[in-house]
């Protein structure tokens, strides 16, 4: 692929995971990953040919695979906490 698409492609993702909802699940829950907000923040302000960056290697998995298992990791939490 075309070096300049495959940079769009990768900021494409974060823009749909944006209105999506997936960075908020990320960014806005009690305790964040902070090295996790940095690399996908690397992306965000324009590093989307950096492939050292998981984020960007993963584009188009990563941020909905981490928000669906902060999502699940907590509800079992919340189970936890209830009995």
């Amino acid at each position: 692929m075309e070096p300049t698409m495959q940079g769009v492609n990768v900021f494409r993702s974060y823009v749909m995971a944006w209105y999506e909802g997936t960075l908020d699940t990320i960014f806005f829950r009690p305790n964040p990953d902070e090295e996790i907000k940095k690399q996908i923040c690397s992306v965000l302000a324009g590093y989307v040919w950096d492939t050292s960056n998981p984020f960007v290697a993963n584009h188009d998995t990563a941020p909905k695979r981490l928000a669906r298992t902060i999502i699940a990791t907590d509800k079992i939490s919340s189970f936890g906490n209830k009995h």
